[in-house]
């Protein structure tokens, strides 16, 4: 049911006389009878020519209603009944229409800005429960009922126990070289077992450099000095007897089967020397394998005094009163040369061709002539 509410006018209730008197600042908006308070402004206003007074304003508030519905009767509105469903006109009802609205006083101006006038919405039309639409609402329900009824009801079927997840840990990676095995090899008091122990590494290096990597280990380097380190001047070594046969050994003179044996035999402490060799030359294999690697990976090459071992073959080249073993430090520092130690070696090798022994000289030499 359409209803038309008698809106009055908002102005009948304000005197002329009571509107306040306009403040138009930054702060304080008149909308009644807005003005601008600026310098200026005013003797402009007093300048501007005074034009005749309007004699057909748009808006005649004394003379007519602002709703001036004409008095319809019921035979006069059924043009818009026909476009409506015939169940639904017996909803519409003649609106009830003021006769006229109050005259505004005779006080308020001729004009009222569009701003201020009234917005009238109409009201939300409400369906009312009818004989009519009551059916259809209740045949609609049934009709979702039914189809509620005729949908099957959705299986849930439980889900079947998951088994369980077996985790395997991650097996260890296996070791490919027995690092212990080594270790004990260098440390045992045998010095045949020692030395094929170091014969057996320089191998695997030279084989499987990638293999071998896993022998430059603190224990390894540590057995190998202290092979190199160790003190042979109480161990026995070769008498005058077995000097003799060596040295008709090597002039090619006829000796005994017996003395050929005496002039064979290594004695402990000369075996002991020759380990000192051999742990100069693996210790220098693999000290080379370690700057090889540290290159490979970070680009930058070790310091030759901050190789594993480098700095204990300069102590025996300079200390070491067997001039074998002085010569094979030589030989074991000229393998491990690169061109950032080329200062150091050839300040060193240049020190070693003053050695007393002529084969010290001979190989200091050989290394200088390799690193230019």
């Amino acid at each position: 049911m359409i209803q038309v509410p008698n809106y009055a006018n908002p102005y009948m209730q304000l005197p002329a006389q009571q509107f306040p008197t306009p403040n138009y600042n930054a702060v304080k908006i008149d909308v009644h009878n807005p003005s601008v308070s600026a310098p200026g402004v005013g003797q402009l206003a007093m300048n501007m020519p005074q034009y005749a007074p309007v004699t057909n304003p748009y808006y005649n508030y004394p003379e007519a209603p602002l709703y001036n519905y004409p008095n319809m009767s019921q035979q006069q509105m059924p043009q818009m009944v026909p476009m409506m469903p015939q169940a639904m006109t017996h909803m519409v009802q003649q609106p009830q229409i003021p006769q006229a609205m109050p005259q505004m006083p005779h006080a308020m101006p001729q004009m009222i800005p569009a701003q201020m006038v009234p917005v009238i919405m109409p009201q939300q039309q409400v369906c009312q429960p009818c004989p009519v639409c009551q059916p259809q609402e209740q045949q609609a329900q049934q009709v979702i009922q039914q189809q509620n009824i005729n949908t099957p009801a959705p299986v849930v079927t439980e889900p079947k126990p998951s088994q369980p997840v077996e985790v395997v840990p991650p097996q260890p990676m296996t070791p490919q070289v027995d690092l212990n095995s080594f270790i004990a090899k260098l440390t045992n008091p045998d010095y045949e077992v020692q030395a094929s122990a170091m014969e057996e590494i320089a191998n695997m290096i030279h084989d499987d450099p990638q293999k071998a990597t896993e022998l430059l280990d603190e224990k390894v380097v540590t057995a190998l000095n202290n092979i190199i380190n160790a003190d042979t001047s109480k161990l026995e070594g070769p008498t005058a007897e077995q000097i003799a046969a060596r040295e008709k050994l090597m002039k090619n003179e006829q000796i005994s089967d017996a003395d050929k044996q005496l002039a064979t035999t290594i004695t402990p402490m000369e075996q002991a020397e020759r380990n000192k060799s051999y742990a100069m030359f693996t210790s220098a294999i693999m000290q080379k394998l370690y700057g090889d690697e540290v290159a490979k990976l970070t680009g930058s090459t070790v310091p030759l005094t901050e190789l594993p071992g480098a700095v204990n073959i300069v102590e025996q080249l300079k200390n070491n009163p067997n001039p074998m073993v002085r010569t094979s430090a030589i030989e074991a520092l000229s393998y491990i040369q690169r061109p950032e130690y080329k200062q150091d070696l050839t300040t060193i090798f240049n020190i070693a061709k003053n050695d007393q022994d002529k084969n010290v000289q001979d190989a200091a030499a050989a290394a200088l002539a390799k690193l230019a």
